[in-house]
């Protein structure tokens, strides 16, 4: 299955990523910040305490089964936890995997 921005429509059948950057500049908006505030923010799911998927990773720091230290243009994220495995889903895209413990953000 391909899973692109292209192919991903949103409910009123308009591209997801124009969806989301009008989501990100009507936050934006409503808490009366400059337009574009979010648009360096890395999107960031946590399944449980088992899976964390980051968006916007720009480079990989470190990696041990311990911790893992990313790069994003916002921020620096640190996972701490035990027997982590990293997995490249796209060139900005990577999934943690194992028993997570921490996430930190270093601005």
């Amino acid at each position: 299955m391909k899973l692109s921005n292209k192919d991903n429509k949103d409910k009123n059948g308009g591209n997801e990523t124009v969806s989301k950057k009008y989501r990100a500049d009507k936050l934006a908006e409503i808490l009366s910040l400059p337009q574009g505030t979010f648009k360096n923010f890395p999107s960031i799911q946590i399944r449980g305490n088992r899976e964390i998927i980051i968006d916007g990773c720009t480079g990989l720091l470190s990696y041990e089964q311990e911790k893992i230290l990313l790069e994003t243009k916002y921020c620096r994220i640190c996972i701490l936890g035990r027997s982590l495995t990293l997995n490249n889903l796209t060139k900005n895209i990577l999934a943690i995997r194992g028993f997570i413990k921490n996430v930190e953000f270093n601005m």
